[in-house]
């Protein structure tokens, strides 16, 4: 860590607001979707013009990077004593507030199918509770929360940093690696894909948070006039190219467009806060803290809401812009809730719990 640089992470605001953004993106885009089965409109609404949204993804695995290397810069290369406090800490963030999702979700699925005397959970195989219940990347896909598949990326993410905790140059090393074998997987020079999803494009999303990371906490990022224009340019730019590029949707090139132009915007961000702070409106910051939540929960409460304007009849005489409308700013208003009244509360409850004074007293002497 560079001399100057502070062992604290201070809190950026501009990073919760472009949180948000991300997390909106996704709403908008699944809002559509949603829409499309036969109960409701049939197809996707508003003509698809939200079809770019999950390029929030994208940069949400990019931002994951940042975030932790950005937090934990202090406790890089400290030895084995770190790692079980940042997992605790990644676990207490993930698992929790999910895990109250996925009940949400397949609770009342269960109950019918219990009280119709059917088996409960017949849908769920044993081979899909790992992926489901525990986020594990090597199997199937999560079950019932349609998202949660982004979480096991995540989860992975966040088992790998630990080689970073436990040494800095080994695990840098280890990182650089890992990018050049998931850009050498995707031009066919492996003779197979790497375990775990690890040759995937969105590991070298992360990979480039994580530089982004590692450079705004080393030094003073450059800023010059009209930076954000070009930052903009550049990220619309990769959106085209990724959605209409030769390669297609969801190809390597776009994955990679997409990850440095997210890079560019956090840099950018950083940047302007490291000259002074930069002032987001509260609302926007309120949401991006419970962004995560939002994005957990907002596929349910669409749905819960189309369901409900379709059993009142509303569905068929209202504009399909208001059902829209009306869809988002309920999955938005809840999702706020569940981050604002259940997840940040359980969250820092239990940090506390492991702040206890027998575990602080060892840590105070030394």
């Amino acid at each position: 860590m560079s001399p100057t640089a502070p062992a604290h992470a201070p809190r950026l605001a501009s990073i919760e607001a472009a949180r948000a953004l991300a997390a909106l993106a996704v709403v908008l885009m699944h809002a559509t979707h949603l829409m499309r089965v036969p109960q409701f409109s049939g197809h996707v609404a508003l003509g698809g013009m939200f079809d770019f949204g999950y390029v929030g993804v994208d940069f949400f695995f990019v931002l994951s990077g940042f975030i932790i290397t950005y937090v934990h810069h202090a406790e890089l290369g400290r030895g084995a004593g770190r790692w079980p406090g940042y997992l605790w800490k990644r676990f207490v963030r993930v698992f929790p507030i999910y895990w109250l999702v996925l009940a949400m979700t397949a609770g009342p699925s269960i109950a019918a199918r219990w009280l119709a005397g059917r088996t409960p959970v017949s849908e769920l195989g044993a081979q899909d509770i790992p992926g489901t219940l525990l986020l594990w990347i090597g199997g199937h896909e999560p079950a019932y929360v349609g998202v949660a598949w982004s979480l096991q990326y995540e989860v992975l993410f966040y088992l790998s940093f630990c080689v970073l905790l436990l040494h800095l140059r080994g695990g840098l090393a280890l990182y650089g690696l890992w990018a050049v074998l998931v850009v050498a997987q995707a031009f066919g020079a492996l003779p197979g894909a790497l375990p775990l999803k690890l040759g995937d494009p969105h590991c070298l999303q992360f990979l480039m948070g994580v530089a982004t990371g590692l450079l705004a906490r080393h030094a003073a990022l450059p800023l010059v006039r009209r930076q954000w224009g070009l930052v903009g340019a550049a990220f619309i730019g990769a959106v085209l190219y990724e959605r209409l590029g030769a390669q297609g949707a969801h190809a390597f090139g776009g994955r990679v467009a997409l990850g440095l132009a997210s890079a560019l915007v956090l840099a950018t961000l950083v940047a302007m806060e490291q000259r002074r702070p930069v002032r987001v409106p509260a609302m926007l910051a309120q949401l991006g803290a419970a962004s995560y939540s939002l994005y957990l929960a907002h596929c349910l409460l669409i749905n819960i809401v189309l369901a409900l304007l379709a059993k009142t009849g509303l569905y068929r005489t209202l504009p399909e812009f208001v059902i829209f409308a009306v869809a988002v700013a309920a999955a938005v208003t809840g999702g706020w809730l569940i981050g604002r009244c259940v997840e940040l509360p359980v969250v820092a409850w239990l940090r506390r719990r492991t702040a206890s004074p027998r575990l602080a007293r060892p840590a105070a002497t030394a």
